[in-house]
């Protein structure tokens, strides 16, 4: 028994574990940032709604699946509100292509900013140019504040929402991409993902966001193989077959 116990392994103290933790999300954040220069590269090649041209006919159509801006005034925890301000983020960018007012969505956006403390530029929506600079920046102010996980988190919430609009009228958005914009934005997808699954190794939110992703076979097919390999015709059909399932999980992600 004495052998026992002299063999037995001790169990980490809280600060054995808490270095542990540092040194682990150390090792993360140096993949993150090789990340993130992927990801600034492919950001400004990448399809993005705000630049599309739409005709005046075609304009005449205002989408009515945008988020209402009043669902800021009842969000409460973190993710919930990082994750409607990406969706308000990607329908004023929307709404530019349509030519739309956006001052109820851009008031709600800078409600949540303020609550998150996250740092909000109206140029990152409205600008035609490209938005890589203001994403660096962005990245950049969490990462100093060691919140880079809710910047991965909001970029995940933005590609979500991108495909939810994408699904509600893919005869016509996906008519409006070239082959180089959507195969940039299927290299921003992928590193999105690649990132949020290396900041689950030791973030709770992250891993959350990971299974959540994980667990969503219809989120985990379009970011994975059908926007690179397979045509656009294809993906057309796809997001029409699927259009009531996005707009679900587009839901979930308020809940």
């Amino acid at each position: 028994m004495m052998i026992s116990c002299k063999n037995k392994k001790s169990e980490p103290t809280p600060e054995e574990i808490q270095a542990q933790k540092v040194a682990l999300a150390d090792s993360v954040l140096a993949e993150i940032d090789a990340f993130a220069e992927q990801y600034w590269n492919a950001y400004g090649k990448s399809f993005n709604f705000k630049t599309i041209e739409l005709t005046e006919k075609e304009q005449l159509a205002k989408p009515d699946y945008l988020l209402d801006p009043s669902v800021a005034n009842n969000l409460v925890t973190k993710s919930q509100k990082i994750n409607a301000l990406a969706m308000y983020v990607m329908d004023i960018t929307l709404c530019k292509a349509y030519d739309m007012s956006y001052d109820n969505q851009k008031e709600a956006a800078v409600k949540l900013a303020t609550d998150l403390n996250v740092p909000f530029d109206m140029e990152y929506c409205t600008s035609n140019e490209p938005a890589s600079e203001i994403i660096r920046s962005i990245y950049n102010a969490c990462k100093e504040r060691g919140d880079v996980s809710l910047f991965w988190q909001f970029e995940y919430a933005i590609v979500f929402e991108g495909i939810y609009i994408l699904s509600q009228n893919p005869e016509l958005f996906l008519n409006k991409i070239t082959e180089e914009q959507w195969q940039a934005w299927a290299v921003v997808k992928r590193t999105r993902m690649a990132a949020i699954k290396e900041l689950s190794k030791y973030d709770e939110e992250m891993a959350q966001v990971w299974e959540l992703r994980k667990n969503n076979k219809i989120t985990a097919s379009t970011e994975e193989n059908n926007s690179i390999d397979q045509s656009l015709e294809t993906a057309k059909q796809y997001y029409i077959v699927n259009k009531d399932k996005y707009a679900a999980k587009r839901n979930s992600l308020l809940q």
